[in-house]
């Protein structure tokens, strides 16, 4: 009965939500959600890895690290952007259009554990660690469980009702954390992680249909819709490719180049370095996407004006963040890990570093995006994993671990001025805004090797 009341509950909050507010008034009122929302998630994220961090072993998250880098992989090389043409395309409300969508989603998710249980004995084999063979495998199922996410998530960030998902978001996690951390409590083992993703992938999708608007889902395949989300996504599936190549791909190659405790340090360090860059992405995406989308479909010659906007308040906030994390993520670091782990602080400066740069490119390629440039947003894609994969590897070879993470910072300077360089043919370029962000990310960063050097 309680259970009901609170369901009640939460679903009253979602009532008030008045439908007429302008463009610009949903975009504050969804970046105040995503906002806080985001401060929670990392906060109960942080926690949660500070209390297993004293329960665990370093190479249990290397090997967790390790083994979600190429589920992630899988996800991406799938990946035919049906939120992001659930959100742009006309047709995005129609029942017959989501419900492809939805069924497509399905399939894809079935298929991801297919490939992930196939490919997990040879990648055991590659990194000469035996139990990734069956723990990549059992986290295989929480892509066939994602695969049946309420296709309300997608319109939800369609129409800006980001009070909705972040609800869903924060409460899935809480609860998730609470499996995990229980798991992980009575069962010090890399499996206890395991089991506690898929139980979590499980309350989400759950949540999702308890919280979000009602949709009638069932199985369907439009033909008009099925060939209109493929003509679309032919290139975010490319996109995504080089997405993950260039991103959690990274990861894999690192991974070769050093041990699994080195890789849960370096893992660690990811965690905290990333907070600044995922805000400054999912303001990008969340925001920026159905912001610009809608803008040009109803007046085009303001879409400049908009993304300025847009990008001055996304940089304002990840420069401030990414500053702070570059100046105080060692004590941080030595602060509130045991000694073990006081090494990821030298790579938490340098993540931090590479990931300000890369925040500056963030909102021209939602622009490229919204505006149906998708091959243009290929290319940058593509250009961006080259790059990086020069830069860790170049960087490797000069400094070691910390030298592969500043190619990265290397590698995504030059993705800048490509950026500029598509943004300006489409008239979206704002090199004054870009060369304050990169000088002042430049100063902290001067500040803080000057305050290393010395100390």
């Amino acid at each position: 009965m309680q259970v009901k009341q609170r369901l009640v509950f939460l679903k009253a909050l979602f009532r008030d939500q008045d439908v007429a507010l302008s463009l610009r008034s949903r975009a504050v009122h969804s970046g105040a959600w995503i906002g806080a929302g985001f401060a929670v998630q990392k906060a109960l994220q942080l926690g949660s890895n500070l209390i297993l961090t004293r329960l665990l072993f370093p190479e249990a998250f290397g090997l967790m690290a390790l083994a979600t880098v190429f589920l992630v992989g899988l996800a991406m090389f799938s990946d035919i952007g049906l939120k992001p043409a659930v959100i742009r395309d006309i047709r995005g409300d129609q029942a017959e259009f989501l419900n492809t969508a939805w069924t497509i989603q399905i399939a894809r998710g079935i298929l991801i554990c297919a490939i992930g249980a196939a490919i997990a004995y040879p990648i055991s084999l590659v990194y000469e660690e035996p139990i990734l063979f069956p723990l990549l495998a059992l986290l295989s199922i929480t892509a066939a469980i994602s695969g049946f996410t309420s296709i309300a998530m997608a319109t939800a960030e369609r129409r800006l009702d980001f009070k909705r998902i972040t609800i869903v978001q924060v409460l899935g996690q809480v609860i998730s954390i609470g499996l995990l951390v229980t798991l992980v409590y009575f069962w010090r083992s890399v499996w206890a992680l395991a089991v506690a993703n898929i139980a979590s992938a499980a309350v989400v999708v759950a949540i999702g249909f308890a919280l979000l608007p009602r949709h009638r889902h069932r199985i369907a395949l439009d033909e008009d819709s099925v060939r209109s989300l493929i003509q679309f996504g032919r290139w975010i599936l490319f996109s995504t490719m080089a997405t993950y190549v260039g991103g959690e791909g990274l990861r894999a190659i690192q991974a070769g180049f050093i041990t699994p405790a080195e890789f849960g340090i370096l893992a660690i360090a990811y965690t905290i370095a990333g907070i600044p860059n995922d805000l400054a992405m999912k303001l990008a995406g969340a925001i920026g996407l159905p912001v610009l989308a809608e803008t040009y479909r109803a007046s085009p010659q303001n879409g400049f004006t908009i993304l300025r906007a847009l990008r001055k308040r996304t940089l304002a906030i990840s420069v401030l963040l990414s500053s702070a994390v570059i100046l105080l993520g060692e004590p941080l670091v030595e602060f509130l890990y045991d000694p073990r782990y006081h090494s990821a602080g030298r790579y938490l400066v340098a993540i931090a570093f590479a990931n300000a740069i890369s925040a500056v490119s963030a909102g021209y390629t939602s622009a490229v995006l919204a505006v149906g440039k998708a091959s243009s947003y290929f290319f940058i894609i593509f250009l961006s994993a080259i790059l990086r994969i020069v830069g860790v590897t170049v960087g490797f070879e000069i400094y070691g671990i910390v030298g592969m993470l500043y190619g990265v910072g290397v590698a995504n300077l030059a993705v800048v001025a490509f950026n500029w360089n598509v943004s300006h043919k489409i008239g979206l370029a704002d090199l004054r805004l870009d060369a304050i962000a990169l000088i002042t990310i430049f100063f902290i960063q001067c500040i803080s090797g000057f305050y290393t050097f010395w100390s």
